[in-house]
C-alpha cells in the first residue's frame, strides 16, 4: 500500500488591528484552523444507503436520462428522479464521508472518502453498493492519529478576534509577520473547488471541464494541488504511485491519449500511453487564474477567471483557443471575458457560464476562430451540460441551484425547473 506523508502548508495570519497596549497584551485578529478528528474505523462501516434528505450545501452533479446524482460537500450524495424535468424529486442518499468530488463511468462511481477511493456499483439505481475501495489511498491514516487514537479527518476554520500576550507564540507568530503552519487534509488530498456548483459529467459520456478526478484506459486519476494518482480498475482498484506536476493544478479532462489539466498558472498535457505512468507533454503558461481545460480535437479551450468567486487570483478574464496539435502549445485566439467558470460543447455551440455576466454562447464550427453567436445576461451559471438524451434540454448549475432550460431554435431559453441547492 502507497504512504504518503502530507506536508505542512503555509497559513499566514494577518493582524487586522492592534490596540493600544494593555499590560503586556494586544488585540489580534487572525483565521484560527482547529483539527477534526473521528473514529476512522467507524467512519468506513457507515451503512451506504439511506432515505433522502435536504439538500444543503452543493457541489458536484452527474446527469442521467432519468436521474440527477448531487453531491453534499463533505457527506455524499443525493439520488434525485429527473423523469419529469418540471419536477425533479429527492429519492435517497448515498453516504460518503468526506467526498467533495466524484465521477461516474456507466454503472460505476469513482468517489474519494477521506483518506480512500470508492468505487460504487449502480447498477442497481435504487441499491448502489460499494464494489472496491482502497484504504488509505491518499495517505496512511495512521500518521494522523491523536492520543485517543482518532485520526484527523478534516479543519475547521473560523476568525478570532482576541487578547494576546506579548510572549505568546501567536503574538510572536504575528507581529514578526511569521507564518502558522497547520496539516489541511483536505487540501492535500482534493482542494475545494473554485467554481460552487458543477457538472460530473452525463450518462451520454459527455464530461465536464471542472473536475478532479477522470476516467481514461480502465484507469481512473484524481488530482490534488501538485501530483496524479492514477487507479487501474480490473474488477478492484488498485493504486499506483503518484505523478507530481507543477503546483495549483485544477481541473483534469481526458482525451484520447492525453491528459489536460488546468493550473493556475498554466494548461499542462500528460500522456498516457501508459496509463499508469502518466507522462508530462506539453505546457502552455498563461496569467496567473483559474482556469479550466476543454480540449476539441487540435484545439483546447481555456478559461481564466480571476476574483468574483473563489480564491482566484491575478487580474486576467478571458477565454483562450489554443493549438494543441504539437509539443508547443501556441495561442490562437483570446476573446476578453467578465468572470468566465465552465464549459461544454454542443454541436457546433461552445456554451461558457459567466457567473453573474449571464451566459455566452459560440459558434465553432471554424474551431481555431470562434465568435459569439449569443449571450444571455440574465442566465447566471457557473456551469452547463446537455441533458443525455433530450437534446434540446440544457442544464445549467447557478447560485440558486440546478435550472433545466428548454432550447428553442437557437437563442431562446425557456426555462422549466429550477431545483433550489
Amino acid at each position: 500500500m502507497k504512504k504518503l506523508l502530507l506536508i505542512l502548508l503555509p497559513l499566514t495570519f494577518f493582524i487586522l488591528q492592534s490596540c493600544t497596549k494593555d499590560f503586556g497584551s494586544v488585540e489580534v485578529s487572525y483565521k484560527k484552523a482547529t483539527a477534526v478528528y473521528g473514529d476512522l474505523v467507524a467512519i468506513r462501516n457507515t451503512p451506504l444507503m439511506e432515505g433522502a434528505r435536504p439538500i444543503n450545501n452543493a457541489g458536484k452533479i452527474f446527469v442521467a436520462e432519468n436521474l440527477l446524482l448531487i453531491g453534499e460537500e463533505g457527506d455524499g450524495i443525493h439520488i434525485v428522479d429527473n423523469t419529469d424535468p418540471k419536477n425533479p424529486t429527492n429519492l435517497s442518499f448515498m453516504n460518503i464521508p468526506g467526498n467533495r468530488e466524484f465521477y461516474v463511468a456507466g454503472n460505476i462511481l469513482y468517489a474519494e472518502s477521506h483518506y480512500d477511493m470508492l468505487k460504487i456499483d449502480l447498477s442497481n439505481k435504487s441499491q448502489p453498493s460499494i464494489a472496491s475501495r482502497v484504504e488509505d489511498a491518499f495517505a496512511d491514516s495512521e500518521n494522523f492519529k491523536n492520543a485517543n487514537g482518532e485520526v484527523l479527518i478534516k479543519f475547521n476554520f473560523e476568525d478570532v478576534t482576541e487578547k494576546v500576550s506579548e510572549d505568546s507564540e501567536i503574538y510572536q507568530q504575528l507581529w514578526g509577520h511569521q507564518e502558522i503552519y497547520y496539516y489541511d487534509f483536505a487540501h492535500q488530498l482534493i482542494p475545494p473547488s473554485q467554481v460552487p456548483v458543477s457538472f460530473a459529467g452525463n450518462s451520454s459520456a459527455s464530461i465536464g471541464s471542472v473536475n478532479r478526478i477522470a476516467v481514461a484506459k480502465n484507469h481512473v486519476y484524481v488530482i490534488t494541488s501538485n501530483s496524479i494518482t492514477p487507479f487501474e480498475d480490473n474488477g478492484t482498484l488498485t493504486v499506483f504511485d503518484e505523478v507530481y506536476a507543477n503546483g495549483g493544478m485544477e481541473t483534469i479532462y481526458p482525451d484520447g491519449d492525453k491528459l489536460y489539466i488546468g493550473t493556475q498558472q498554466s494548461m499542462e498535457i500528460f500522456d498516457i500511453n501508459n496509463p499508469a505512468q502518466p507522462q508530462w507533454n506539453a505546457s502552455f503558461q498563461h496569467a496567473t487564474s483559474c482556469d479550466p481545460v476543454l480540449p476539441c480535437g487540435d484545439v483546447a479551450y481555456v478559461t481564466l477567471r480571476t476574483g468574483d468567486i473563489g480564491d482566484c487570483p491575478g487580474d486576467e478574464n478571458a477565454l483562450l483557443v489554443l493549438d494543441v496539435k504539437n509539443t508547443n502549445p501556441t495561442q490562437l485566439q483570446e476573446i476578453e471575458m467578465a468572470s468566465p467558470f465552465g464549459m461544454t460543447i454542443v454541436g457546433s455551440k461552445l456554451y461558457v457560464g459567466e457567473g453573474r455576466n449571464g451566459l455566452k454562447i459560440f459558434n465553432i464550427e471554424d474551431k481555431q476562430n470562434i465568435t459569439l453567436d449569443t449571450w444571455e445576461p440574465n442566465i447566471e451559471a457557473y456551469d452547463i451540460i446537455y441533458h443525455p438524451t433530450n437534446p434540446n434540454l440544457i442544464l445549467i448549475a447557478g447560485p440558486v441551484g440546478i435550472s433545466q432550460y428548454e432550447i428553442e431554435g437557437d437563442a431562446t431559453f425557456s426555462l422549466l425547473s429550477t431545483m433550489a441547492l
